[in-house]
């Protein structure tokens, strides 16, 4: 059962992948929804309001790219930062995923310390110092 809130919704049709990337950012600490069907993700999104979503590029329905470009033009969901995780990592891809509005590329296949990395990244909260980080 998932709550409305989540700091991360992850969009990915391969179950697999999915699930596998999930039990990663979960074990890191993070409250992750997976939605299976990329259709379904925008309804998701304006209900939770997460603080990151990670979306494939190729989906049946909505490709990653399209759901990057709705959740940026949406006024409401402006706090909202986009990771696109793909297998197609051509540079055209990723300047198309910059395009579009995404925060970060991360290609496929990843390693669980590097998801979690450009994650934290991500939401470090720029307010906060970062406590590995001496100041001089």
């Amino acid at each position: 059962m998932h709550t409305a809130h989540a700091d991360i919704i992850l969009v990915e049709d391969d179950p697999l992948v999915g699930e596998i990337a999930r039990d990663i950012l979960a074990g890191g600490g993070y409250d992750v929804r997976l939605i299976p069907d990329p259709r379904d993700a925008m309804a998701a999104i304006k209900k939770a309001h997460p603080r990151l979503v990670i979306t494939d590029i190729m989906m049946p329905g909505i490709t990653g790219l399209d759901l990057c470009k709705a959740i940026t033009s949406e006024h409401s969901l402006a706090k909202v930062k986009v990771m696109i995780l793909s297998a197609k990592s051509f540079e055209i891809e990723k300047q198309r995923a910059q395009m579009f509005g995404a925060s970060h590329f991360l290609p496929k296949p990843f390693t669980a310390q590097g998801l979690l990395k450009a994650v934290k990244h991500l939401l470090q909260d720029p307010a906060q110092p970062d406590p590995h980080q001496h100041s001089r």
